[in-house]
This record gives C-alpha cells, structure tokens and sequence, in this order.
C-alpha cells in the first residue's frame, strides 16, 4: 500500500497553501468558495482523509440503488429497511454518518470523512471503483459481480434464498411460475434472475420473465404482470424482486377477475411492512436486517483497524415467511406473523 496522502500534498495540487488548506476543512477561518470547492477536489483525486479522534469517526453511507431514493417515495421499504438497519448500526457504533448517491456528492465531502459504507454496489461500480483507487477505507453490503478482488464486503445468500422461494412456488402447485425482476446490474437482482432462468431449464418449464426498472414501483409491476397474463399460456404464479412489484401483480391478477392465491401465486424476494399489509398478504423471504447492519459495522470497523480482510464472507439465508398469497387449502402452510 502506498503512502497516505497529507494535507500538504491536497494544498500543493490546490495551489494554497497548508495553511489555507486547513481552513478550508475546518471552517476555522473563512475561505473562498473556489478556494474550497479547489482543495475539496484535490482532496478527492488524493484520496485524502482528515485524521480525527477514533471518537469522532465520519462515515459516508452510499445508497447506490437507482431506486433508493425515489423508491421511498414510491412507497417500497425493503431497501428503506436495510438503510435504516445500517444507520442506526453505525450511530450505535459512535458513527457520525452523511448519506450520500453519486460520485460528485462524494467530491464535495470526502477529506470531510473517515470512511464509506456502500449499499448494494451495481456491476463496475463507478463510485467503489474511484474509492477503491484513492485506498479510502470502504465496506459494501453485498459485492460488485465485476469484482473478485475486492475483500470487504458481506452479502445474503441471495442464490439460496431465490431457489427457496421459487421452490416454495413449485410446492404449492406452480407449473407456471414468472419473474418479474429490477432491470438494475447487481448481485440481488442478477442472482434472482440466474436462479430462475437455471430452474425453469432445468425442471423443462417454461421461461418467463419482465425485467423492468425498479423505478416504475407498483405500476410496472402490474404492467409487467398484466402483459404476462395475456399470453397464450400465462403463469400461474409470479416471483417479483421488489414488494410494489408483488402488490402491482396482485392487482393485475384480480382485474382479470382472477384470485391470489387460488388461480395465480404470489411472492415477493424481500419481506417489507407493505408485503405484510397488502390486500393479500405476500409470502417473502424475510432477513434479520439488526444481524446484516450490526456485521456490516463489524467490518468497517475491522477495515478502520487494519486488519486483515475476511478470508470468507458472511451470507447470510433469509426465513420464508408464507402468508395468504401462498397458502392454499391443502397446502400445509402455516400461518405467518
């Protein structure tokens, strides 16, 4: 590993002085705007981090879902759920923590922090790329599919728990079963996507699949169904990536006059409240998020210390949670909280 940058060598690309340099982290005494916004920059293309008081620890909490900030609006609150696991973790742990989406709001602040926690990092990550080569300390929760060598992450086991869910399909009588899947390139979607397609194949069924942008919420999940049921053979079941996927598919279920769950099955890839209280309550694969966002801190703590990185990476397998867009009569299922 190289040498860390120092703050005299941010004021030399800047062209300030140290002194100046300083100020224009501190606040200690006014700088110009371009002054700051000058050794701000300079401190990004370092890879520059203030030090502190372990006491006083700064961390940068990168949503990188496309959806993540809008899909709060939307109502999903899946990802809202994971978030909200990781911040508190991290207060718990003595964190000062800035949120943040793009690589430019990260330009801004970073000499500012001491480290970053990226959630949900997409395929060649442009933001865990440019950390990664400035040596900021960096976490993700779940890993780029385009990087093998990068060591610090954890993940769930989102194989296991696609071919769980999809199981618990095939189960209750599914000979039919859809995806309708986030068209976003990361390892939840793609590993979802990869265990059905291999399924399906390998079972001799049929292949069916929407792949839209999670961005279009519980509209273009019943879009997405609606198109589906209009085919010659339509599905009998849907297995949806995103809670407004599984509530938008249940709504073009029942306005073809068909029932959840006695003509078509549905259930949802990650638990959430609006699963739980939708119309027809939705089967989910639920997580402990307390467990994930207390390892994920572990990590970022063990990066902060300098230790060694993981030799095996925690992943974890959800528990699924059968509820009435599942349960048939007959099908032994029991009820869920």
């Amino acid at each position: 590993m190289t040498e860390r940058p120092r703050l005299r060598d941010v004021a030399t690309l800047a062209g300030v002085s140290p002194t100046t340099a300083s100020h224009a982290f501190s606040g200690h005494r006014p700088v110009s705007a371009a002054t700051k916004a000058a050794v701000l920059k300079a401190a990004f293309d370092l890879g520059f981090v203030m030090e502190r008081d372990a006491a006083q620890r700064t961390v940068g909490l990168l949503l990188r879902p496309p959806e993540a900030i809008r899909g709060f609006a939307s109502g999903s609150d899946a990802f809202t759920s994971v978030a909200g696991a990781v911040l508190v973790a991290l207060l718990s742990a003595g964190f000062s923590v800035s949120s943040f989406l793009t690589l430019e709001d990260i330009g801004a602040q970073v000499g500012r922090l001491d480290a970053f926690v990226l959630l949900h990092p997409r395929r060649g990550d442009e933001v865990l790329r440019a950390l990664i080569e400035r040596d900021i300390p960096t976490v993700t929760l779940d890993r780029d599919p385009d990087d093998d060598d990068f060591p610090w992450w954890i993940s769930a086991d989102h194989v296991a728990n696609a071919r769980s869910l999809l199981g618990h399909l095939l189960e209750r009588g599914a000979r039919r079963p859809a995806l309708i899947v986030g068209s976003t390139q990361n390892t939840y979607l793609e590993s979802i996507a990869g265990v059905y397609v291999q399924e399906m194949r390998a079972r001799g069924l049929p292949v069916l699949v929407r792949e839209l942008e999670p961005v279009r919420g519980q509209q273009g999940g019943a879009a997405a169904a609606e198109s589906l049921l209009r085919t010659p053979t339509p599905p009998d079941a849907f297995l949806t990536s995103s809670d407004v996927f599984a509530v938008g598919a249940i709504e073009a279920v029942q306005a073809r006059g068909l029932r959840v769950p006695d003509d078509v099955l549905v259930a949802n890839m990650m638990d959430s409240v609006i699963a739980e209280r939708a119309a027809v309550p939705i089967t989910a694969m639920k997580a402990n998020m307390q467990v994930w966002a207390s390892q994920l801190t572990r990590l970022l703590e063990r990066r902060l210390n300098s230790s060694a990185p993981l030799t095996s990476h925690l992943r974890l397998e959800f528990d699924l949670v059968e509820r009435a867009s599942t349960r048939r009569p007959g099908s032994g299922g029991e009820s869920a909280p």
